[in-house]
Order: structure tokens, then C-alpha cells, then sequence
């Protein structure tokens, strides 16, 4: 039977991979975000946060992702799985509102990274293109034997999950798959991919934290009764709470990872996942799938960028 040999979680935030030189721009593209009151909270902001808005914290932070991002990339290459099953959000890349599927599974024989037009970027997010997509179509290699049964399992456990093999003609697999691929496995054989996306973004359909949890369950069971004798990771891409960073939000949320603690991830009221907090829900699947092991947190930093205490919360973490 194949068997799960390795967890990961890992934000995917542009601002992630843009230097501390860029980072001024994207708080400029935070002021005119509807889904932000920019002035209303740098009226009330704390004095405190004055102190992570110049240059030298932000290079000093910038490094700190940089060598928590080698930390994973060296865990994957040292336990080196012949299987990826990553678990991401996909935000109208793959999936439009022709079908926005809660929990889908990709089957085929290989899927699309396609490149996309830079210059419809905004100028902060043209910096950080490389970590998301090339220049030319690249395929990623998956593996339609452990993706069929993944989706057999689910089905037999009563999860009604999507399924395709087709890749929609023009739309590229998004950004929390590319992630892994271009930063993960920088400079790295490729690792075939299961590709497994939860929608966090787009109500009505958007599966609560329980039903994330009891999705990674299923598929931990589907991973380990696939008659292979592969070795499997396991990982989810995105979080931690951005735009707005609540600090105490992650930490509580890693805390809770680190004890195995299934009730208090899955009471975790839906209306905390909004905006680009709600891909913690990928980490949330990952836990179940992963409760058998333990979390180890390799870092955690909050990249303030604005006093209205934008940013996004960096989290890094396997389990091994």
C-alpha cells in the first residue's frame, strides 16, 4: 500500500517572493482595495506598528521567508516522495462560475502551468510572476491511478467530488499548484502531482472548516489503501490570514496544529475565513489527513506592510 511520508503547509503570498524594496507597493495597492477600510484601520492602529514598517524589519523578514521556504524545499528533497498531493484554493484560474466545484480532483495525465500576460498584472504582483508561472507552457506530470482512487474513495464516503481529466481550453492550474512547483521544487526534479483544490473563495458552496477536516480524513484513507508501494506528501498551499494580518488569529490557529486539536480548528466560526485568510482551509483538510503525525512549525512571520496592518501572515510548517 502506498504511504504518506511527509506533510507541508506554506503560504504562497506574492508578497512572499518580491523583495522588501516591492513591499511598499503593495500596501499602495491596499488603499484601493474595496474589501479593506485602509483608512479606517490606520485610524486606529497600534503605536507598535510603526516598528515593522521600515526597511531594515523588512529585510530581515524577507530573509527569514526566504530561509524558512530552503528549510522546506531541503525537507522535500531529503525525503524525496514519488507522489505530491497538493491542496489548494484556485481563484478563477481553473474554475470560473461555469463550475465552481467545493473539493475537486484532477486525473489526467498531465495538466498545464501556461503563462499568463504580465503586463495585466498590477505593478506589485509583476515582480513575484516568476514564483507563480513561465514564460512557456510546462506540464506537470500527475498520476491518474492515485487520483481515480482518491475520487472512488471519496465517492464511496459520501463526498460528491469533482472530477476532470480535461484541462479547460486557455486556463492555466493556479497559483497554490504552481507555487509548490516553482519554489518548493526550485532547481528540482519535478514530483508528480496530484492536484486537489478546495473552493475558500466563492460562496455559496465554500465547505466549512469540519467538512475540510473530514475530507483530509477520507483522504489519508485513500492515500494509504492505494495498492502502490509509493511514497506520498501531502501538501496545502496558502494562508495565513491577509489581507489584514490577526497575528493572534495564526498563532492561536498553529497552536492548535501543533496539539492535534480537531475541535478547535473545526469550531472555527466560518465568517474568519474571508479574502486570502479563507486558504487555511487547505491547512485545515491537511490536518485531518495528517493527524496521525506531528506538526512542526518552522516559522511564523507577520509581514506588516501598511498601518492599516496589511500584509499576510507567513506560515511554515511540516509534518514528519
Amino acid at each position: 500500500m502506498a504511504k504518506i511520508v511527509l506533510g507541508m503547509a506554506v503560504s504562497h503570498s506574492p508578497q512572499l517572493s518580491t523583495p522588501a524594496d516591492i513591499w511598499a507597493m503593495h500596501a499602495e495597492r491596499d488603499k484601493t482595495n474595496p474589501d479593506i477600510d485602509f483608512e479606517g484601520l490606520s485610524s486606529r492602529a497600534p503605536d507598535w506598528i510603526h516598528e515593522h514598517l521600515n526597511r531594515d524589519v523588512w529585510e530581515q523578514k524577507y530573509e527569514a521567508c526566504e530561509q524558512s521556504i530552503r528549510k522546506l524545499s531541503d525537507t522535500l528533497g531529503r525525503v524525496s516522495p514519488d507522489i505530491l498531493v497538493v491542496i489548494g484554493d484556485d481563484q478563477k484560474e481553473l474554475f470560473l462560475y461555469d463550475n465552481m466545484p467545493a473539493f475537486s480532483v484532477f486525473w489526467g495525465k498531465e495538466i498545464y502551468d501556461l503563462p499568463h500576460d504580465v503586463e495585466k498584472l498590477p505593478p506589485s504582483i509583476r515582480p513575484a510572476y516568476w514564483a507563480r508561472h513561465g514564460v512557456e507552457p510546462e506540464a506537470y506530470k500527475t498520476d491518474e491511478e492515485l487520483g481515480r482512487h482518491i475520487i472512488e474513495t471519496l465517492i464511496d464516503n459520501e463526498f460528491d467530488v469533482s472530477s476532470f481529466t480535461q484541462q479547460p481550453e486557455g486556463r492555466s492550474i493556479g497559483h497554490a499548484h504552481t507555487f509548490v512547483r516553482r519554489r518548493l521544487l526550485q532547481s528540482k526534479p519535478m514530483i508528480k502531482m496530484v492536484p486537489v483544490t478546495v473552493n475558500t473563495f466563492f460562496p455559496p458552496n465554500v465547505p466549512s472548516p469540519k467538512r475540510c477536516y473530514e475530507f483530509g480524513r477520507v483522504l489519508k484513507e485513500a492515500i494509504e489503501s492505494w495498492e502502490s508501494d509509493q511514497t506520498v506528501a501531502i501538501i496545502a498551499s496558502g494562508g495565513m490570514t491577509h489581507f489584514v494580518i490577526d497575528e493572534e488569529f495564526d498563532r492561536s490557529f498553529l497552536k492548535n496544529l501543533e496539539n492535534k486539536d480537531k475541535e478547535a480548528l473545526i469550531s472555527i466560526p466560518k465568517e474568519r475565513f474571508v479574502s486570502g485568510t479563507s486558504e487555511l482551509l487547505a491547512w485545515i483538510a491537511a490536518a485531518g489527513a495528517l493527524e496521525s503525525l506531528d506538526m512542526k512549525l518552522v516559522n511564523y512571520i507577520p509581514t506588516y506592510r501598511s498601518t492599516a496592518m496589511t500584509g499576510c501572515g507567513m506560515g511554515f510548517a511540516y509534518w514528519d
